[in-house]
């Protein structure tokens, strides 16, 4: 059997491999979070974000103060439900933020 630092018969001398000296472990220490759980959780929690953000926008482009009457009268039923939901899930997130003890602040105008 062939020792590690001995080379390999085809490999020049400059190339094989030898044993570090076993003074220290050389440890590797990563530069964002420490596993990939965390990376995922980390990319869920900016995308979850991004989201909410969407959602605010696409709230921003409803107007229906330029619908007429009789079209208001006819989604009526599908907007109450639509706007009863997205209150209910805003109140939902705040709540759970609250219940951490944080606070929900409006941002500060420009």
């Amino acid at each position: 059997m062939r020792s590690i630092a001995s080379p390999a018969p085809n490999m020049p001398a400059a190339q094989h491999i030898t044993a570090a000296p076993a003074r220290r472990a050389a440890r590797v220490t990563p530069a964002g979070p420490r596993d990939s759980l965390d990376r995922l959780r980390t990319r869920d929690r900016i995308e979850s974000i991004a989201r909410l953000r969407a959602a605010a926008r696409a709230l921003g482009d409803v107007d229906v103060a330029g619908w007429d009457d009789a079209t208001l009268t006819d989604h009526l039923d599908d907007l109450s439900r639509v706007l009863c939901t997205l209150d209910a899930e805003l109140a939902r997130v705040a709540d759970a933020v609250r219940a951490r003890g944080f606070r929900i602040a409006e941002p500060k105008a420009a």
